[in-house]
């Protein structure tokens, strides 16, 4: 009998136990890893219209046959209706040296799928891709409450070419500006100009959001910062099923909708999504109050390898002069 009772009482340990680890974020990865897993997904965007001139930004690689989810505005000219059509999106190396010569060598055309400017949202293409694409996987963003983890992969105007930053979820939007659908993460995961559009991460290294907004100034001229905004992984996965695309959250339902990309039969020419459509009536023009990007300026390529490689410079002679100080003290 006694035998009997240590039995059933190992048994719910190990049950116990078992739960316990389940509902633990067992599965949270350390940064380190998120990096590694997440990052070869990431891409670097420069669109202009035919110069050295124009917008650099973030995308994430969401199917292996190179569509990138991005953010819209980057692409937007000021003076015209029309996108910028040139683009040039480049894959990270296998080792980011801070070198943007080098960092910045895997370089492939891309074109705009479909991007709606309210939404704050894009789909372009790789074309021509001759190499296999590491994929980041969508996460739904329902599961995220304020408090937990996020990870941002982008690059940030003055730093570092794919850099990773941290921080958490520090408050939930909804219909952001008055615009119905949108609904944004708030978070102090650092974000700058250049990371735009690039992904928002969860601690298993699945996307839980799209960088896109960043707070800097209020009314008042008051220095605002760690207020940074991504708009909802969900957000973006209804926009994409709406054009015909077939995505689902890494974890959950079938596991074929994120591994196969699937374009539903062709709609009416009236209810087609057109990228230079109006917004339907349910949606409004963000309020001026709530409008909070940062001024976009135009981006100069050979400008911003040159000033990226200055930088490099200037912390090698840094180096030089720590290491001559520790020489000087022997």
């Amino acid at each position: 009998m006694r035998r009997h009772y240590r039995a059933y009482v190992g048994f719910f340990v190990v049950i116990v136990i078992g739960l316990c680890l389940l509902s633990y974020p067992a599965f949270a990865l350390p940064p380190k890893e998120i990096y590694q897993k997440a990052s070869p997904g990431v891409v670097f965007i420069f669109a202009s219209q035919g110069s050295k001139m124009g917008r650099v930004g973030t995308g994430s690689i969401i199917h292996k046959e190179g569509h990138v989810i991005t953010n819209a505005h980057i692409f937007a000219q000021k003076d015209s209706s029309k996108p910028l059509s040139d683009i040039s999106v480049f894959l990270k190396p296998e080792k980011v040296i801070g070198n943007p010569r080098v960092d910045l060598s895997r370089r492939y055309k891309g074109r705009i799928v479909a991007y709606d400017l309210p939404l704050d949202l894009a789909l372009i293409r790789i074309t021509d891709v001759d190499v296999s694409l590491t994929t980041v996987d969508f996460e739904d963003s329902d599961k995220v409450v304020v408090g937990d983890q996020a990870y941002a992969i982008g690059h940030p105007e003055q730093g570092g070419l794919w850099s990773l930053t941290t921080g958490v979820i520090s408050a939930l939007r909804q219909n952001f500006g008055g615009l119905v659908g949108k609904d944004l993460f708030q978070t102090d995961a650092s974000i700058n100009r250049g990371n735009s559009g690039g992904p928002l991460l969860n601690e298993r290294g699945t996307m839980i959001g799209v960088n896109s907004m960043i707070a800097r100034q209020a009314q008042d001229g008051l220095t605002i910062t760690d207020v940074n905004f991504s708009i909802k992984s969900n957000v973006a996965l209804k926009w994409l099923n709406g054009l015909g695309y077939r995505f689902s959250p890494a974890g959950g339902g079938p596991p074929e909708p994120q591994k196969k990309l699937v374009k539903a039969p062709p709609q009416p020419r009236d209810k087609q999504p057109q990228a230079s459509e109006e917004p339907d009536e349910k949606r409004k023009k963000p309020s001026r109050k709530e409008k909070i990007l940062t001024k976009k300026n135009p981006y100069n390529m050979d400008e911003l390898v040159a000033g990226m490689q200055e930088m490099e410079d200037l912390m090698e002679e840094m180096r030089g002069r720590v290491e001559e100080f520790r020489k000087r003290r022997r």
